[in-house]
């Protein structure tokens, strides 16, 4: 029989003792034959309320990987699910790849044109010297004629800036003239003219000297130029030249094939998918991840411990990491122990290393963590298979294919088991399910 025809079968139980309890009608004789009563029921063994109290924590992946391209395109193709199982190399999902192909053949076209400049580098070494040296001169002269014309500049500044002083003086005399009376409104007001072209003589001039002075230094840069070019001429740099422009054009083409090759996605180690962020026609780049991979065998088991639970921890312990929700208990070693207290938690972060080779424990389950302690071993049972009735309590084991009660006598508990002291022995089935239907000596029939 499963548990769900257990459950029914205790459902149906319950209702016919229900209906026995109503009304003032005297109950129905019982069948002749007793129904069996469906129970489950745990081994009895020794065990210490201090190992029973666990640390509770939760699963989490070992290793996490989120995958992004190595560059920006738009995705091409993608099949992936949460939950599915991939290996380390296996495609993910792949980037649109027409605009890299342009990009290759364009790069291999530029290559090409590097290699021809490179062989008329070669042949054409000496024309380029000649060329350099007339830049020279060129250069040299055009120098030269502009130390002329700063010089020109500069006389000009000096002339422009007599005659401003010569204009001002003028003005003033006028002005002092003026208020006598001696001139007249017109000679006073032909002299502030003058002064005024005089200034604006003097500011072109300013400027003129300014862009002279300006030429000078690009010419001046020009020669300079001139000069390293023939001396890279002379030394048959061209050819460097064209040669560092072959490799760089080479290089070019290396990385747009190997752009070409990063189009396709492949998964960086074995593992589950645990995120799909990407869809087909997506735009994504370097900057976001596009699918996340969690390696779950084996899986951690994080808890943060005190310092008291600190000092009973090293790496490499021997704990038993129980999964409630799959009723589960595991014997597993520390990995990892953090000496460093986590300052909002008040504790110290430890992490254990549980085999998961089937996949059953998942991320974000929660554990519960018993430590191995030195506490005396008793005998233990969960608090359902107790049963207290006037005073006094009681455990029912299966003898056979009946429950027979015995009374207990208990010591320690905690918030899911009880220590017996008294009235059971290691290695009995005693039942923890179904206890309340149950009477000395009743039919069961076990439910796995």
């Amino acid at each position: 029989m499963n548990k769900k025809s257990a459950l029914i079968a205790t459902t149906l139980l319950l209702s016919v003792a229900l209906a026995g309890c109503g009304g003032g009608e005297a109950p129905a004789a019982a069948p002749a034959a007793q129904m069996a009563i469906p129970i489950q029921v745990t081994k009895v063994a020794k065990g210490s309320i201090a190992d029973s109290t666990g640390i509770v924590g939760s699963f989490a992946p070992k290793d996490t990987a989120q995958v992004s391209p190595k560059i920006s395109g738009k995705i091409e193709s993608i099949n992936l699910t949460v939950g599915q199982k991939v290996n380390k190399g296996d495609v993910l999902f792949t980037i649109d790849q027409k605009d890299l192909k342009d990009t290759i053949t364009q790069n291999q076209e530029s290559y090409q044109v590097t290699l021809a400049n490179l062989k008329q580098a070669e042949s054409g070494a000496a024309q380029s010297v000649q060329q350099a040296e007339s830049s020279v001169d060129q250069a040299k002269s055009a120098l030269v004629q502009q130390d002329s014309s700063i010089t020109q500049a500069q006389n000009s500044l000096v002339d422009a800036q007599n005659s401003v002083n010569n204009a001002q003086s003028t003005l003033t005399r006028n002005q002092q003239l003026f208020s006598a009376g001696a001139v007249s409104q017109s000679d006073l007001e032909q002299s502030e003219i003058a002064f005024k072209k005089a200034q604006t003589a003097l500011e072109n001039a300013q400027i003129a000297l300014h862009n002279a002075q300006t030429s000078k230094e690009s010419a001046q840069t020009t020669y300079n130029n001139a000069l390293k070019s023939l001396r890279l001429a002379q030394q048959k740099t061209g050819i460097d030249v064209a040669r560092a422009s072959v490799n760089q054009a080479k290089a070019s083409l290396d990385t747009a094939r190997s752009q070409l090759a990063n189009a396709i996605v492949r998964s960086p180690m074995s593992g589950t998918i645990s995120v799909v962020s990407g869809t087909t026609g997506q735009m994504v780049s370097p900057q976001s991840a596009v699918v996340t991979i969690a390696n779950t065998n084996p899986i951690l088991a994080k808890i943060n411990v005190s310092e008291e639970d600190l000092t009973k921890l090293n790496v490499g312990s021997t704990v038993t990491v129980g999964v409630d929700s799959l009723g589960k208990r595991i014997d597993a070693k520390v990995t990892a122990v953090n000496p460093v207290m986590d300052n909002d938690l008040k504790a110290y972060p430890v992490e254990i290393s549980v085999p998961n080779p089937s996949g059953e424990f998942k991320s974000g389950m929660v554990v519960n963590v018993y430590m191995k302690t030195e506490a005396p071993r008793n005998i233990l049972v969960t608090q359902d298979a107790i049963l207290e009735q006037a005073g006094k309590k009681y455990a029912y084991v299966v003898e056979g294919t009946v429950a027979k009660r015995v009374e207990v006598q208990t010591g320690q508990e905690s918030a899911k088991q009880v220590e017996v002291t008294k009235g059971l022995t290691e290695g009995q089935n005693v039942v923890v399910k179904g206890v309340s239907l149950l009477s000395d000596g009743a039919k069961i029939n076990v439910v796995k």
